[in-house]
């Protein structure tokens, strides 16, 4: 526990700092979490190892996806600066030639499955668009927005935890995730909706664009989406037989065991903001 809680606070100490500070900051944090996250993707498989130049291949897409908007600014502009008018953009094209290549892969090595190409396909992708998805939400929307989505995201965990430990009864998933229970889920997600409505109402972060209504339902598919967020990466670990996706950080395990359900949420708030917005710019 005292491992655990030191770590917190270590984890804390850097990532606050970082979010708050915005800017390139915000850009930093966002590349070490999303290239610490492609590298745990890759190291899932106790069995045998993919090759090198695979993994290279990997990275290359990621980053190169995760900061296309910053490249087409360059190529445009000539600076090197966060676009002024950042959208969550990734172009069809490239996205189409990272599973050709992925696929080319699968039938020059053995090692490569096609559902090794799927699942690094699909899962980088989500951690990409999570990445621009969290570039927009601080340096557009601003600081109390991303912190409405972690306060929502996390309360629902909590509450859960909380509830399932105390009256949950009835599994909610037993093959991937034994411990969760109906009456947790259920109460985090009525526990977080309220969580997530009342700091609207504190803070009318994008009063301009969403009334309570919209408020509410957001903060209610946020809840759901945390959920499902966490259980889609205990999938990952339980299919590929580990515990966590990594030991960077001691007594909590890797980035994506700490993130699972917040990455999946920046995707969930990005494209229901969006949506309702009016704003289709994905």
């Amino acid at each position: 526990m005292k491992v655990r809680t030191i770590t917190a606070l270590v984890i804390i100490a850097i990532v606050v700092p970082l979010t708050y500070l915005g800017g390139w900051y915000s850009v930093l944090l966002m590349a070490l979490f999303i290239g610490g996250g492609v590298y745990e993707l890759m190291n899932v498989r106790t069995e045998k190892e993919w090759p090198k130049y695979f993994r290279i291949v990997n990275y290359v897409f990621a980053f190169a996806m995760l900061f296309w908007g910053f490249i087409i600014h360059f190529v445009n502009t000539g600076i090197i600066e966060i676009p002024p008018n950042f959208l969550v953009h990734i172009n069809t094209v490239f996205i189409c030639m990272y599973l050709a290549v992925l696929l080319s892969f699968e039938v020059t090595h053995h090692t490569i499955s096609i559902m090794d190409v799927f699942y690094i396909f699909t899962i980088t992708l989500l951690l990409v668009v999570a990445g621009q998805a969290f570039f927009f939400i601080r340096n557009t929307l601003g600081i109390l927005t991303i912190i409405y989505v972690l306060l929502v995201t996390y309360s629902n965990d909590t509450f859960a935890l909380l509830i399932g430990t105390k009256w949950g009864k009835h599994k909610l998933a037993p093959v991937i995730s034994p411990k969760k229970t109906w009456e947790g889920a259920i109460g985090g997600a009525i526990g977080a909706t309220i969580i997530g409505t009342s700091y609207y109402l504190i803070f009318p972060l994008f009063a301009s664009a969403l009334n309570i209504f919209y408020a509410l339902m957001m903060s209610f598919v946020l809840a759901i989406g945390a959920i499902f967020g966490d259980l889609i990466f205990s999938s990952i670990k339980r299919f590929f037989k580990i515990k966590d996706f990594g030991a960077i950080f001691p007594g909590h395990g890797g980035i994506l065991d700490r993130v699972d359900s917040l990455l999946f949420n920046l995707m969930v708030f990005i494209s229901f903001y969006a949506l309702i917005t009016g704003g289709m710019f994905i």
